[in-house]
């Protein structure tokens, strides 16, 4: 365990996102849904963004803690980060994501990531609940997070992918779930 570490980037580094946004490989997850974002590729998932997009992202998002938190994810054994890890209010609860780049996929850095980000949302920044969502044929995602201590809700929804109606599973992790699993 331990392989990776969170980070928050500094506008120096921003320029690992624009390629992570803009690498077919590393977004194909996010081809076909029908996204309202400025950039957003629909055929191949990508979002192009131009530097002062960017730049205005950044300062969106970066030291809003603890109500908002975005860092890049490191391996210990890599000098660049691999993917990048946030969560943000959304109504009632913090909906969150992951992104890993297409090259280190399926090496187990997805969960210590999670594992990461909910220490810091639950111990550090006193969150009480993250959620994300997966179409069902996400598997390895569905199974990773799982894994991590989140829990499929009955909250499904259907969306459009490509234009084919598809399933999208909700999964969960409250600060009480993630404290009862650290036996805490």
């Amino acid at each position: 365990m331990e392989k990776v570490y969170l980070k928050v980037p500094s506008t120096n580094e921003l320029h690992f996102r624009k390629e992570w946004l803009s690498n077919p490989n590393t977004m194909s997850y996010n081809a076909g849904f029908d996204l309202d974002i400025k950039g957003y590729d629909k055929n191949t998932g990508t979002i192009t963004l131009t530097d002062e997009e960017l730049l205005n992202w950044y300062h969106r998002w970066i030291n809003h803690e603890p109500d908002r938190y975005y860092a890049y994810i490191y391996s210990k054994n890599i000098d660049e980060p691999i993917g990048e890890i946030y969560y943000y209010p959304d109504n009632e609860t913090h909906s969150m994501g992951i992104l890993i780049d297409y090259n280190y996929r399926g090496k187990g850095y997805s969960y210590e990531a999670l594992i990461e980000l909910e220490r810091i949302a639950f111990e550090k920044n006193n969150i009480n609940e993250l959620i994300d969502e997966f179409p069902l044929s996400r598997e390895s995602a569905i199974k990773t997070f799982t894994k991590a201590g989140f829990i499929i809700t009955n909250n499904d929804k259907t969306e459009k992918v490509f234009d084919k109606e598809t399933i999208i599973k909700q999964l969960q992790i409250t600060k009480e779930m993630y404290y009862k699993k650290e036996g805490k």
